[in-house]
């Protein structure tokens, strides 16, 4: 497990206590028993101009191992125990163009 791999996992939501998902996310950091994560999400349409600000858009998710078009959701990191990544293996990666583009987005949110 390294960073920018793309892991099936159960991440929680947001605004509804201990619920969560299982969906893809991409790994930021790996721990000793944690790993810190962004979720990935394919919604992206009927999501608030405020939100989507905060979407960075996979150019390649083909190549990333994704189904459909998706998107980084960079609003917050996730600190998962490990056990709670649902694959063995990673579903994909993220791509250098992407790799980079994350970076600059990120830089570029920080920045405003």
């Amino acid at each position: 497990m390294e960073p920018m791999d793309i892991y099936i996992a159960n991440v929680p939501f947001d605004d509804k206590g201990t619920d969560s998902k299982v969906r893809p996310a991409l790994v930021i950091e790996v721990e000793s028993k944690k790993v810190i994560v962004f979720k990935v999400t394919s919604q992206y349409k009927r999501k608030s101009a405020q939100i989507k600000k905060l979407y960075y858009p996979i150019k390649e998710w083909k190549e990333a191992g994704l189904q459909k078009e998706s998107y980084v959701d960079t609003h917050k990191l996730y600190r998962l125990a490990k056990k709670w990544i649902f694959s063995q293996q990673p579903i994909g990666k993220l791509m250098d163009i992407d790799r980079i583009g994350l970076f600059e987005f990120i830089k570029q949110l920080k920045n405003r």
